[in-house]
């Protein structure tokens, strides 16, 4: 015997009108969450990419801290030797660059056209590389500022910079300031690393950066009230998502 099944569900429809018609509707709403999904991503993205911020530099002393939290002026022997030396929170070390000022010594070749401003002693190497000054203890800089020098016989000098955050570039420049000036560097969200040296090489093509009197003003490396808005909103638009998607398919199911 050959039975026969109704074409129609009691509402009228074919089963298949009524399936494709719910799984549209599921379909629809999947697709939703994921554009939700990927607005709260890239709100994420944004809110903790360092590169959304960038670090400000600056000339002249209270250019870019308002607040000394940390001073190093290198009056220990450690200074000329340790790599890396820690002081007044922060840690500094060099990279391809020679120890012991260069054979200056420790406060010495005093009068040096280049070390203008320096008081006592000093940070100077020669070399083909750089010096590092990174925050420890879990900060990051709010500001950052020193005397700049140099080995060299010359006025003005040529100086670069790089600034990181989680070793992400955030800041970069090259330019031209008399020994002695104070350069500053300053970021509302925080870098946590600025590379300092030379432009300016010798015949061989070494530099030689030198600097003095650091001073530095710190953050913690947490997010920003503006950031944490952010989030809510992201996670505020997925969970009215979800809730719609959930109400809809209930309503197909009723039906």
């Amino acid at each position: 015997m050959i039975y026969s099944f109704p074409s129609t569900t009691p509402s009228g429809q074919s089963p298949a009108f009524s399936r494709t018609r719910r799984y549209s509707g599921e379909m629809v709403m999947t697709r939703t969450q994921h554009i939700a999904l990927f607005a709260l991503s890239c709100i994420a993205a944004l809110a903790f990419q360092p590169n959304a911020w960038a670090v400000t530099q600056t000339t002249g002393a209270g250019s870019a801290i308002f607040i000394v939290e940390g001073t190093a002026n290198f009056e220990s022997l450690s200074a000329l030797s340790d790599n890396p030396y820690l002081e007044g929170g922060m840690v500094f070390s060099r990279t391809g660059l020679t120890f012991n000022n260069n054979t200056c010594g420790f406060a010495g070749c005093a009068g040096h056209p280049g070390f203008v401003g320096f008081s006592g002693n000093y940070m100077y190497g020669t070399g083909s590389g750089y010096f590092e000054i990174a925050a420890s203890g879990g900060n990051v800089f709010h500001g950052l500022e020193f005397t700049i020098g140099t080995g060299f016989d010359i006025n003005p000098q040529n100086v670069t910079w790089q600034a990181f955050s989680s070793s992400i570039l955030v800041g970069s420049g090259t330019l031209s300031l008399e020994s002695g000036t104070i350069i500053g560097f300053s970021d509302a969200i925080g870098f946590d690393n600025l590379r300092y040296t030379s432009d300016d090489r010798d015949s061989y093509g070494y530099v030689a950066p030198a600097f003095d009197s650091v001073h530095a003003q710190f953050t913690s490396a947490v997010p920003e009230p503006e950031i944490y808005a952010m989030m809510m909103a992201g996670l505020g638009l997925l969970g009215y998502v979800t809730r719609r998607k959930k109400l809809q398919t209930a309503a197909l199911l009723m039906r």
